[in-house]
């Protein structure tokens, strides 16, 4: 995906939002690109980026997180540090928000800054049409504008990462793609890509002809989720 300098990630509980801001950050970096990730999720302690530091920056990636993130401490706080993007010589920042408004309220401390540099910015919203809360074009619209609204910055752009983990096929996502297109319909709010496993990647592409393809590697699920008895 062709991506600005500043990009926010956001997405309802399972979007896959996190996983996609790993994928961004990874790729960046991979083409020489001076990047930074920034763990904003204060809500869910688990499914985080910052999990992913050490491999990050093993590939040149400056990570930032929560205060007391991967502790015991219950409440994680944001450093001064998410502000250092809008004046460090960067080339791409990835922010990876909270999957709901709580969580994207996070983002409203950048709003301004994100408003300064409105030209560099863009703000993805990432569906995954199989997850509670997201089976229909109203539910997803009805979140979107509410993390809109906690963040006090308007989403730029959609991408298709509907899944079922392990068990996805080729149909999930064209069935994604399908509600996708009810909501950018709806809002006006273009679509920026389709996200798919890696080795569902070219199938895909077959299927969907003209949409832009953004092959995501797994790296926060942990097996035991997918084993069956």
């Amino acid at each position: 995906m062709k991506l600005k300098k500043f990009i926010i990630i956001a997405g309802n509980y399972g979007s896959g939002k996190t996983e996609i801001s790993l994928n961004l950050a990874l790729a960046a970096a991979r083409e020489g690109k001076r990047t930074m990730l920034l763990d904003m999720d204060i809500v869910n302690p688990y499914f985080r980026s910052s999990v992913k530091e050490e491999e990050l920056e093993a590939e040149g990636i400056r990570v930032v997180k929560p205060c007391f993130a991967n502790t015991t401490v219950d409440v994680p706080s944001l450093p001064a540090e998410i502000y250092s993007p809008f004046d460090l010589p960067l080339d791409r920042a990835i922010f990876d928000a909270g999957g709901d408004p709580v969580g994207a309220s996070a983002l409203g401390q950048l709003h301004e800054k994100f408003a300064a540099h409105e030209s560099e910015t863009e703000f993805l919203y990432i569906i995954n049409a199989m997850r509670p809360m997201q089976g229909n074009s109203d539910e997803i619209i009805g979140m979107l504008r509410e993390i809109e609204e906690a963040s006090k910055v308007r989403v730029t752009g959609l991408v298709n990462n509907t899944n079922l983990a392990a068990q996805t096929a080729v149909e999930t996502v064209i069935e994604g793609q399908r509600i996708l297109e009810e909501v950018s319909a709806k809002t006006g709010i273009p679509q920026k890509g389709v996200a798919v496993r890696e080795d569902l990647a070219v199938q895909a592409a077959g299927l969907l002809p003209g949409k832009e393809i953004f092959p995501v590697r797994i790296f926060l699920r942990p097996d035991w989720l997918d084993e069956t008895e």
